[in-house]
């Protein structure tokens, strides 16, 4: 099944842009409300919850058995 086209066909140009520019600021107001409530919770003393890449390993990573 295709997906849908983002752009609403049926909208007339100036209002399609306007869409535009309101999605790219509210998606702006998201990240920027995200990067806030990091700095508030780093402030409080809570861990960071992202690993870095090598720290991504499963617990039991040399028991494994076979299924």
């Amino acid at each position: 099944m295709p997906l849908p086209n983002p752009i609403n066909g049926h909208l007339p140009p100036h209002l399609r842009e306007v869409c535009t520019i309101l999605a790219a600021g509210l998606v702006w107001l998201r990240s920027r409300a995200a990067e806030e409530a990091a700095r508030e919770a780093a402030d409080r003393g809570e861990p960071d919850l992202h690993f870095l890449a090598p720290q991504r390993l499963h617990a039991n990573r040399t028991n494994r058995r076979p299924a």
